[in-house]
């Protein structure tokens, strides 16, 4: 009993960013526009618009095989960055980037509780996809 209670609590605090965000989409392999915010409302604010298909699709395969892990020890000084999706059809996705591994996604039709909390990356991600856009 108790193993198996612990294997459900582990598979709980799993998620990828597959299932929370292209798994929503009624178009999944569509994103028409991407807002993507520096340090938001910081003195250093900056922020861009991506409508280029191309872009979008390259920024978007990089984050589909992301894998995430709930967490509670979110580090906030580092620069955030704040990427808004926005589909042809459906929901409106934001993700929140803290510290290098730590992202909180909000779904902009849906109050799930899963959209509350803050996950922690838990495979390989360049978060320079994001950073260089900047540069």
């Amino acid at each position: 009993m108790l193993i198996s209670a612990m294997i459900y609590s582990a598979f709980q605090n799993r998620t990828s960013f597959k299932e929370m965000v292209l798994d929503q989409l009624i178009e999944p392999k569509i994103i028409s526009h991407m807002s993507v915010r520096k340090n938001r409302f910081g003195p250093n604010e900056q922020e861009i618009q991506i409508t280029d298909p191309a872009e979008i699709e390259r920024i978007m395969n990089s984050f589909s095989e992301v894998k995430l892990r709930k967490t509670s020890n979110v580090d906030y000084r580092s620069e955030e960055y704040e990427v808004w999706l926005q589909g042809r059809n459906g929901p409106t996705f934001a993700v929140y980037f803290f510290s290098p591994d730590h992202v909180r996604i909000h779904n902009g039709s849906s109050n799930h509780k899963r959209y509350r909390k803050e996950y922690k990356i838990v495979n390989d991600f360049d978060r320079r996809v994001i950073e260089n856009l900047f540069k």
